[in-house]
C-alpha cells in the first residue's frame, strides 16, 4: 500500500513538473518569435527569412516573376537583419547586387543597423516574350520599385546616412536564367533611366 502511494505521488509530481515546463515554454515562445521592426534606437529582431514558393520552380514567365519578387523580399530581409546568405545564393554574377548586399552586411558587421529602405515592388515586367522563356534562356525584366525612407545607424546609434521616401521610386533591370531546376539572377541593378515597356 505504501509503495503504491509513493508511486502515485511521484506520477503526480512528474505530471505537475511536465505541465509547468510546457506552460513556461509555450508562454516564452510567442514573445521570442515576435518580429520587432527596427527603430532609431535598435535594429530589427526576430525577422523571419522569406519562404520560397512552388511557382519559382517553373521555367516560365510567371516563374521568373515569382523568383524576382522573392529576390526583393530577400533584399528587404537583408536590410533588416544584415543576413545576406540567401540573397547571395539567388545571384550568379550580378555584380552590382552582390556589392549592394555586401555593403549591407558591412554595416551590421560593424555593429550598426538599417531602418527602412525596404524595396516595395510595384510590378515586374518581363520583356522577353513569354513563349521564348525556357530553361537556359536569358530572361529580361524591368521592375519599378518604391523603397521606403532609409536611415543607416552606426554602432553608437548615430545616423550616418539618410534617404527620404521618393514617391516616384526607381527602376531596376534584371536578367534571370533558369538552370538545373532553379532561377538565378545574373544581372540586377538599379537603372533609373530605363524605359518601361508600353502598355498593350
Amino acid at each position: 500500500m505504501k509503495t503504491i502511494k509513493i508511486a502515485a505521488t511521484a506520477v503526480v509530481a512528474l505530471a505537475v513538473l511536465t505541465a509547468c515546463g510546457e506552460s513556461s515554454e509555450s508562454a516564452a515562445t510567442p514573445a521570442e518569435a515576435a518580429p520587432t521592426p527596427a527603430s532609431s534606437s535598435a535594429p530589427a529582431a526576430n525577422i523571419v527569412q522569406p519562404a520560397t514558393n512552388e511557382l519559382m520552380g517553373e521555367s516560365t514567365a510567371d516563374g521568373a516573376k515569382a523568383f524576382l519578387h522573392h529576390v526583393f523580399e530577400l533584399k528587404s530581409y537583408a536590410l533588416q537583419t544584415g543576413d545576406i546568405e540567401a540573397l547571395l545564393a539567388s545571384l550568379d554574377g550580378a555584380d552590382a547586387a552582390v556589392a549592394d548586399a555586401e555593403s549591407i552586411k558591412a554595416i551590421y558587421d560593424d555593429g550598426g543597423w538599417i531602418l527602412g529602405g525596404q524595396p516595395k515592388v510595384k510590378q515586374i515586367l518581363i520583356t522577353t516574350p513569354a513563349d521564348e522563356v525556357a530553361e537556359g534562356v536569358e530572361v529580361e525584366a524591368v521592375i519599378p520599385v518604391n523603397p521606403s525612407a532609409y536611415t543607416e545607424f552606426d554602432e553608437s546609434g548615430e545616423a550616418q546616412e539618410t534617404r527620404p521616401f521618393d514617391a516616384a521610386g526607381s527602376i531596376y533591370s534584371a536578367t534571370v536564367v533558369y538552370t538545373e531546376g532553379e532561377w538565378k539572377a545574373t544581372y540586377l541593378e538599379e537603372t533609373p533611366d530605363a524605359e518601361l515597356p508600353a502598355a498593350e
